[in-house]
């Protein structure tokens, strides 16, 4: 039995022919197939080299929920790995880019095997970890270092940093878009909002690591548009909605952490933040334009978590011009929503 799930007609009787056409057969190891190359420069920073970078394609997933012990979510986890194979067969991006809550590391006994999903998932990864991500001295947790040292083919990142003389990390870091030997195009920016013991809110710390990036591109003339991925939505996502400036579905509040704005207007500052990208609140898919800035939520992805929504993600496309980029809600070939439901599965 999936948890917490009442619209699942393709894993049930009557659909059994959707589920075996639309999810294709797990392998250990899948065949390397994006067009992507990815280097890294730096602990905190990557490049994602492609022919035509401004045509690049993203995948985010989201609160997938891997890991838990129990006999429910056991049989849960491989149906959606299934899914995440589906939507990169069916969408082939350059980049899966995962908004937290990707294993739950926090709870007893969690098996981290999904790590080695994504490394084999055949197409370049990246995650930012959200709130279940983190350690909370149960047994068989992860520090966050042990959780990062077991990724492979992944563009996830740290700041090194020093603390009360010992050196320490956060994971921050930024991937630059673009053609071999050229400027970059656009870039993603990753945060860590925290969880358990850390403050759910994207650090000062981050924040300091985010200025000095800007003044370090101003001072080579980079002024590439950027988009923001992070778990933990920010307080402006309930202004967007609450001033009908968004188009979807607010299936919950929104869980701000103990955001009190400032973020935002960092992101808005820079003058290069076009969009920011989270997920966190499994039932909300919604996406506003707030001065300027697109808070975009992802669609859930796991059949671990909450909610009873059809998993999903969503695409994010650049176009000629990378600052208006475009994303759509994707699921699964034979699975649809309500028409009512649909208005995120077109490009906006």
């Amino acid at each position: 039995m999936i948890p917490s799930v009442n619209r699942r007609e393709f894993l049930v009787a009557g659909t059994a022919a959707v589920s075996s056409i639309a999810f294709p057969t797990l392998a250990f190891s899948r065949s390397p197939r994006a067009r992507a190359q990815v280097v890294r420069t730096a602990t905190d920073r990557f490049e994602l080299i492609l022919p035509e970078p401004e045509k690049v394609r993203i995948l985010q997933i989201s609160d997938t929920h891997f890991g838990k012990p129990n006999p429910e979510y056991v049989a849960a986890d491989p149906v959606t790995r299934k899914l995440i194979c589906a939507l990169v067969d069916e969408n082939t991006p350059d980049l899966v880019f995962h908004t937290g809550d990707f294993i739950n590391n926090d709870t007893e006994y969690v098996d981290h095997s999904a790590i080695g999903f994504m490394n084999s998932l055949g197409t370049p990864w990246s995650v930012v970890f959200g709130n279940h991500d983190q350690p909370d001295n149960a047994p068989r947790n992860l520090t966050l270092d042990e959780y990062y040292a077991r990724f492979q083919n992944h563009a996830t990142g740290f700041r090194s940093f020093t603390e009360g003389g010992a050196s320490a990390r956060e994971y921050c870091f930024r991937i630059d878009i673009k053609a071999s030997n050229r400027k970059p195009v656009a870039s993603l920016f990753g945060f860590n909002t925290g969880g358990v013991s850390v403050p759910e809110v994207v650090s000062p710390g981050q924040m300091a690591w985010f200025a000095e990036q800007m003044e370090a591109d101003r001072s080579l003339g980079h002024n590439q548009p950027i988009l923001v991925m992070q778990h933990i939505p920010m307080i402006q996502y309930k202004t967007v909605f609450d001033e009908k400036k968004a188009i979807g579905r607010q299936g919950e509040g929104v869980a701000s952490g103990v955001d009190k704005g400032e973020v935002f207007e960092a992101y808005r500052a820079s003058g290069r933040v076009k969009g920011v990208f989270c997920g966190h609140d499994h039932v909300n898919d919604y996406i506003g334009d707030l001065q300027g800035i697109k808070l975009v939520y992802g669609r859930v992805t796991g059949w671990s978590g909450y909610g009873d929504w059809e998993r999903g993600g969503r695409m994010i496309s650049l176009t000629k011009t990378p600052s208006a980029f475009r994303s759509r809600v994707v699921l699964p070939k034979g699975v649809s929503e309500k028409p009512e439901w649909s208005k995120t599965m077109a490009d906006l």
